[in-house]
């Protein structure tokens, strides 16, 4: 059975996260497993505060946490949720429960100015160190960023949109094959975008530019039909609409622009293990971050992991 782990602190952006993972899981016929992580210093109650009671224990983290399901998603579609409460720090919680599922689910936190800023620490952390797919789902100021109810509907009741990065890195490969299926459960139109850019001339161009970009688009589209074709003969052509977009400029610039459009932006995580897997990569994490709608960041898959060690 699909598992879809999501973390839960009791906050609205948890409860966010919440519901737009039962959706997810719905859509799968899957299992919800609501995590809430606590530990001395870090207490949630059922009424909602976080007062410190030296006798917490884990009775009292399962009484928050039961609260905030019913809280989120009513007493009865709350009865169908595993509850997990983890005596951890937020982030290790959450990706020790994550092993071996099929999406791990976070919200995040803004701060107003440019739209998130920052992610928050937890969501931070889990992104840059999960091995598993990451949805990252957010508010927009006072507004819930989230799918619909209605399966394949957006909400202006037409298909829904998904836009998937696609480079020809491992990373964006597994992304795109993440993507059609997900298109296939939503019957959406699956967006595949492809940016190319001019490469950098370094001193003084003398005469003609020095590339010829009718060329250099040509070139990418090809590359770009090559992908879809690859990973739709891989995920077993789903019924699913694509639709194949080239755009030129920075990748993280057109992929957050995109998401004023869509339901959902799926880009794929380079990692390149050990300490260096600190660093998210940067299209990934501009995107995560600033993207005004949910995100799925998709790990490269185990074979492309390995040989980055």
């Amino acid at each position: 059975m699909t598992k879809i782990v999501v973390g839960v602190d009791g906050s609205e952006h948890g409860a966010v996260a919440l519901r737009w993972a039962a959706r997810a899981a719905s859509l799968r016929d899957g299992q919800v497993v609501a995590v809430l992580a606590w530990d001395l210093f870090n207490q949630r109650h059922a009424d909602g505060s976080t007062r410190f009671d030296p006798e917490y224990d884990q009775g009292h983290a399962d009484a928050a946490l039961l609260a905030a399901v019913e809280a989120a998603l009513g007493s009865d579609a709350a009865a169908s949720v595993e509850r997990r409460p983890v005596c951890d720090v937020p982030a290790r919680g959450l990706l020790e429960a994550a092993a071996g599922a099929d999406l791990l689910v976070v919200g995040a936190r803004g701060l107003g100015g440019f739209r998130g800023l920052l992610l928050g620490s937890v969501s931070q952390q889990v992104l840059h160190h999960a091995e598993v797919p990451v949805a990252v789902v957010r508010m927009s100021g006072a507004a819930e960023v989230s799918a619909p109810a209605v399966a394949g509907t957006d909400a202006d009741g037409g298909p829904e949109h998904i836009v998937v990065g696609v480079d020809g890195s491992d990373a964006s490969r597994a992304a795109l094959r993440w993507a059609l299926s997900e298109g296939a459960l939503r019957h959406a139109v699956v967006e595949a975008l492809h940016v190319w850019e001019v490469p950098v001339v370094f001193g003084p161009v003398v005469g003609a530019f020095p590339y010829d970009t009718a060329a250099l688009e040509g070139s990418a589209g090809k590359l770009l039909d090559e992908l879809v074709d690859e990973a739709l003969a891989e995920v077993g052509e789903p019924a699913v609409t694509v639709e194949r977009a080239l755009v030129p400029g920075g990748p993280a610039a057109n992929l957050i622009e995109a998401g004023e459009r869509a339901d959902l932006v799926v880009v794929g995580r380079r990692g390149v293990g050990g300490f260096g897997r600190l660093l998210l990569g940067s299209v990934s994490d501009k995107v995560a971050t600033h993207a005004p709608c949910p995100v799925v960041v998709v790990p490269a898959d185990d074979a492309a992991r390995e040989a980055a060690r």
